[in-house]
């Protein structure tokens, strides 16, 4: 029982809470918000068969918000759990990097094109075969869009850089094939879980820049459509994004220096394959909006986002051994040339346009 002369002690659900909306941007925490309310809401109804994409539903019922909302829907607590694990860092860093609508266009570019090529295969299934039960399969689940966002960043990993999946070191470049087995076995094939691979594949390598606008484009959008979520606590719009900045480590100064190895999320672990170990990685916090609101920032008043190493990778254990300088090097190296090419490539659109 406290004293009359203490206050009362804060509520820890409301303090984690507060912390999660104010560590976490906007898009990232409507997402998982989302999958924690769609769990909530399956003790109660089926929100997997509302809002899954089923083809009958789809197409011939003309419902065409299945294929948005479908990978918003939670199957169970520990696909709420894993989600949370694998997609509250990954989606820290995108978010931080590209901006806020950027982002969001990028959720919605891999998932549409996933759960489209679904309904395309599935048809042709139905048509090839006859068998009307083809056309009530179901898609769902943010596996969806995360298993497409973990191969485009693996595109974009530096050359030469391996990935730990529990106990075992896979290449960067195989590491989606290799978890995507790894469910396919636990929880049996699915095909739109393949389907959203590829799609991630052929989004990182360039095969679908066609789909990509200029930047321009998302600074019209933040300009009127969007104009109201711009105000919101923890968008991050195009001008104020770090770019690869939001993969370094960052310095007690707020610097990114390139200290340790290439982590770009806390379900895997990343470390250049010449590296003898695993660097941990240095403290601090993520950004958070400045004075007035996103909407009000420069690049020069935003302060750069770290993320504390306090996890370590699933399956793994922690080690801090120091990092190695030549893969330290090649690393930002790659980053760097990465976005150049990617600025360059938003010049050339916009001449384009």
């Amino acid at each position: 029982m406290s004293s009359p002369n203490h206050p009362p002690q804060p509520n820890p659900v409301l303090t984690a809470y507060e912390s999660f909306v104010n560590d976490t941007p906007l898009v990232t925490r409507y997402i998982l918000t989302s999958l924690f309310s769609s769990y909530i809401l399956s003790f109660f109804v089926d929100p997997g068969m509302a809002v899954a994409n089923i083809p009958y539903f789809t197409v011939q019922k003309f419902e065409l918000y299945r294929p948005i909302l479908c990978n918003l829907v939670c199957e169970g607590i520990l696909s709420l759990i894993f989600a949370y694990l694998s997609f509250i860092d990954i989606g820290k860093r995108m978010e931080y990097s590209l901006g806020s609508t950027a982002f969001s266009f990028l959720l919605l570019t891999l998932g549409g094109l996933a759960n489209l090529c679904f309904l395309i295969l599935c048809y042709f299934l139905y048509f090839l075969s006859g068998n009307s039960m083809e056309l009530m399969r179901a898609a769902s689940g943010i596996w969806t869009i995360l298993l497409a966002l973990i191969a485009v960043e693996c595109t974009q990993a530096p050359v030469g850089t391996k990935r730990r999946l529990f106990v075992v070191e896979v290449p960067v470049l195989y590491y989606p094939v290799a978890l995507l087995t790894l469910f396919l076995l636990l929880s049996g094939f699915r095909v739109h879980l393949v389907l959203s691979t590829g799609i991630g594949y052929l989004y990182g390598f360039g095969y679908l820049n066609g789909l990509k606008p200029a930047q321009s484009t998302f600074t019209r959008w933040e300009d009127g459509c969007l104009i109201n979520f711009t105000q919101r606590q923890g968008w991050v719009v195009g001008h104020a994004a770090t770019g690869a900045s939001a993969w370094l480590p960052v310095s007690q100064n707020g610097v990114a220096d390139g200290g340790g190895s290439w982590t770009p999320s806390s379900f895997f672990q990343g470390q250049p394959s010449n590296s003898r170990s695993t660097a941990a990685q240095s403290g601090g916090t993520v950004a958070s909006p400045p004075a007035g609101g996103w909407a009000t920032a420069s690049p020069g008043n935003v302060s750069k986002p770290s993320f504390p190493g306090g996890g370590q990778a699933l399956g793994t254990s922690v080690t801090n051994q120091g990092s190695n300088t030549e893969g330290t090097a090649e690393a930002r190296r790659a980053l760097r040339e990465a976005a150049e090419r990617r600025a360059e490539a938003d010049r050339e659109r916009d001449r384009n346009d």
